[in-house]
């Protein structure tokens, strides 16, 4: 008893201290350590999510990943593959969720965890998102080595009311225009790679190839839009003659050569001017 009472009191310190800490440059950290009196956290970030640009982190904290799976790495363009970044576009309430009620069926198959995700080393991740705006997500991410037990993860989403309303007291400012964090370049270029395949593709096919892309199995693709599995087959091997590839992986290659084919080529579609290279 005499524990708890001491792990209340300390937790109630934590969170005058968040408090007062609003509109002050130490806030993120603040919030963060505050947060670590639940459960240690091995990785912290803060990403803004501009539904029509590219992504920012304005708080990050080193985590026990390897180059190939860092923040610098995530914002190279493995973001737009990120379950937790395709619910916050795609306008996800806000609220609190781990990876299990975000990421796709066979995440661990996908070519984004297999090149991305398992370099960083976590095995599991909440994220608090808050739609600021129309057009503008924040999301709190905490990643943990080890898998969180349900009764942890209960606890995180608990206080979900309480981080959310931290967040848009701090970041009040912010406007789904995010002058601040990209510049028009920057915007033209996301919009290149959210149309990836868009020259070659028809819009369907486009959509189910970025939903390939993030993990989802043909069972998952088929519930989610609609159609039975067999369509969608019909759709992947379209795709695949079109794109003149035969696995997963390939469309997987093919997607991260386009991204750097699109720091200098600004078409709608960066597939359209790295396929004209290579042939």
């Amino acid at each position: 008893m005499e524990n708890n009472r001491l792990v209340s009191a300390q937790w109630f310190e934590q969170m005058a201290k968040v408090t007062e800490s609003i509109g002050q440059p130490g806030f993120a950290a603040t919030l963060f350590e505050t947060l670590g009196c639940i459960c240690p956290i091995q990785a912290t970030t803060l990403y803004l999510y501009p539904h029509g640009g590219m992504p920012s982190a304005l708080f990050e904290l080193d985590g026990p990943w390897l180059p190939q799976g860092n923040v610098r790495q995530y914002l190279s363009g493995f973001y737009l593959l990120d379950p937790f970044y395709d619910a916050c576009v795609e306008g996800v309430s806000s609220g609190c969720y781990d990876l299990s009620e975000i990421a796709p069926d066979h995440f661990e198959l996908s070519e984004y965890y297999q090149s991305f995700y398992r370099h960083s080393h976590l095995q599991d991740e909440l994220n608090y998102i808050l739609q600021s705006s129309p057009g503008l997500s924040l999301a709190v991410s905490l990643a943990f080595t080890e898998k969180l037990d349900a009764a942890t993860t209960q606890q995180f989403k608990c206080i979900a009311p309480w981080v959310l309303a931290l967040l848009g007291k701090h970041f009040v400012s912010l406007d789904a225009r995010g002058a601040r964090f990209e510049n028009l370049l920057e915007q033209r270029i996301h919009s290149a790679l959210n149309n990836f395949g868009s020259s070659l593709l028809t819009e369907r096919e486009c959509r189910i190839a970025q939903l390939i892309l993030r993990g989802h199995s043909t069972r998952s693709l088929a519930a989610r839009l609609g159609v039975s599995e067999d369509t969608i087959k019909s759709h992947r091997k379209n795709i695949y003659c079109k794109l003149d590839i035969g696995t997963q992986s390939e469309l997987f290659s093919l997607f991260i050569d386009s991204l750097a084919e699109a720091q200098g080529v600004l078409s709608k579609d960066p597939l359209e001017s790295y396929m004209s290279k290579i042939r």
